[in-house]
């Protein structure tokens, strides 16, 4: 019953996203400050008419997060979602389709930025928990966190877990998600080029000392501490490759590349690696200009595994820039966002639980498995908290996330708020009882 029941409400939930997409909640540009607070009160809007306590915690640099709660019973377990409502920026002209900030509907799949990075996604929870408080067989007290800065990395994200650290108890966290110069000035080509240092080639020399040609890191002190992978994450990991579709063709890609002899899921899911985000040299508009670019830059990002600890791995990498940048060059290499990594017990008992309600809405096998991701937010729980969580994608993928057109499978969708009822109501609560939820009556429901 319960599979059916909240996707009967589709047409609802598609026409509350269309609202939540049409905010332009850009974090990496201040110029979108105004969609921020916009969405801000929507969200709270929303929450607030659902009977939920909302509360706006705003940190000293950063766009507000907006927390909400529902207290159920003091006999029933408390889940808190995490999500985000900022997303990358889009324009039309990036190879969009439609305007991508206005949901669309083609061929089986809703369009819009932010569709499944974070919006359609975090919404599908939010959604159903104001479903179920209606009916009255909400089954857990329910607590939400909703950032703005998960895109860019939120530096007041730890002072205000610890200054709310009680509000946000919980039994489970589910989440459903440098600079190099050297001349001062550009030259001419004719008049300079061959005669003095390129600053575009220099940061392609200094590219080239960072990066083998299987894309593993060539200056050995990065994987220092990493973690050393077991047998049993090794074959599973293997078997995922056999049963999995061709991952080339997935990602667009004509080969895959990785460490010799480490398969795909391993190294991208258990192997410290660092990818380049952004490059930026010369003149690069209409036309062209014949000059010696003065100053290149780049913007990498580092991914790191439980062990290993950021602050180490930036001082090692200051010291292996400084080893290898000529003197000639004059450099700036700025580190933001710095956050420890942290492996997720997949083993855990809520991961038995849930995995049943996953083959009951999606009527197939479940797979376990570790994917490099960035979620600052997961590492601070689990240090703050000492919360485990479950990482529960719900989007399909093909979905294009932070890319052109991204995507949210209709179907998908659909089971996405099917899973996210039979995770949240009360039914399932009693059915897996003997599993994880405590089997006792539900009390007077209210806000806390």
């Amino acid at each position: 019953m319960f599979i059916k029941h909240m996707t009967n409400k589709f047409e609802v939930y598609k026409k509350q996203l269309a609202e939540f997409v049409k905010f332009q909640s850009v974090s990496t540009d201040p110029n979108y400050l105004p969609e921020i607070k916009k969405t801000v009160n929507w969200l709270k809007k929303v929450l607030t008419r659902a009977e939920f306590s909302v509360e706006i915690w705003q940190g000293k640099s950063t766009n507000p997060l907006v927390f909400a709660s529902y207290h159920v019973s003091d006999d029933f377990d408390t889940v808190l979602i995490y999500g985000h409502y900022d997303v990358q920026p889009a324009t039309k002209k990036n190879g969009w389709k439609g305007e991508p900030f206005d949901l669309g509907e083609s061929k089986g799949k809703l369009f819009g930025r932010g569709v499944v990075d974070n919006k359609g996604q975090i919404l599908a929870h939010v959604f159903t928990a104001s479903e179920l408080i209606k009916e009255g067989k909400l089954g857990h007290n329910l607590k939400f966190l909703i950032e703005g800065n998960e895109e860019t990395g939120n530096d007041d994200l730890a002072d205000l877990m610890k200054q709310n650290k009680a509000k946000l108890a919980c039994n489970v966290l589910v989440v459903s998600d440098g600079e190099l110069t050297n001349n001062k000035n550009n030259l001419h080509s004719g008049i300079f080029g061959g005669g003095v240092p390129n600053a575009g080639a220099e940061m392609i020399k200094f590219l080239s000392k960072v990066f083998n040609a299987d894309n593993s890191i060539k200056y050995a002190e990065f994987y220092k501490r990493a973690d050393v992978i077991s047998r049993p994450q090794l074959l599973n990991n293997k078997r995922l490759v056999r049963e999995a579709n061709d991952l080339a063709e997935l990602a667009g890609v004509k080969i895959l590349l990785g460490e010799k002899g480490v398969d795909f899921y391993t190294q991208t899911g258990l192997r410290p690696t660092i990818q380049i985000t952004g490059l930026k040299v010369g003149y690069v508009d209409q036309g062209y200009a014949n000059i010696v670019p003065a100053d290149a830059e780049v913007r990498l990002n580092f991914r790191i595994v439980a062990s290993q600890k950021a602050e180490a791995i930036a001082k090692s990498f200051e010291r292996f820039v400084k080893k290898v940048t000529p003197k000639f060059v004059d450099y700036e290499l700025r580190f933001s966002g710095l956050h420890d990594p942290v492996k997720i017990d997949i083993e855990n008992k809520y991961f038995d639980a849930v995995e049943k309600l996953l083959r009951k809405v999606y009527g197939s096998k479940v797979n376990r498995k570790n994917v490099g991701g960035a979620v600052p937010f997961v590492g601070e729980v689990k240090k703050t908290l000492g919360v485990d969580t479950l990482m529960i994608p719900l989007c399909n993928e093909d979905c294009n996330m932070h890319g052109a057109n991204e995507n949210f499978d209709v179907d998908l969708a659909m089971k996405a708020l099917s899973f996210s009822e039979a995770f949240l109501g009360h039914t399932t609560a009693v059915r897996y009882s003997s599993i994880l939820w405590k089997k006792k009556p539900l009390a007077k429901k209210g806000k806390t």
